[in-house]
């Protein structure tokens, strides 16, 4: 079953408004978060281990830090929607 691609949210991120859009590329879910100017854009996904753990990550990587906080913020947004 398709899972539907969620609209594009604002979230906030160390005092700022972030503006989070999902897309479907090739079957894999990606984020593309927009920073409104303050700091470059991100796009971060999820990865899995080599222990089949999921984790958060940037494309490119570089921005682990970033992604798995944003991620985290990305995935309590998703979660609160469907309560």
């Amino acid at each position: 079953m398709m899972r539907e691609i969620e609209p594009p949210f604002e979230l906030e991120y160390e005092g700022t408004r972030i503006k989070v859009a999902e897309h479907d590329i090739k079957d894999k879910r990606i984020f593309y978060i927009d920073f409104n100017g303050v700091r470059k854009p991100l796009t971060i996904t999820v990865g899995l281990n080599r222990f089949d753990k999921k984790f958060w990550t940037s494309i490119p990587e570089g921005r682990q830090e970033e992604a798995e906080e944003i991620g985290k913020l990305i995935a309590g947004h998703i979660r609160n929607k469907k309560k």
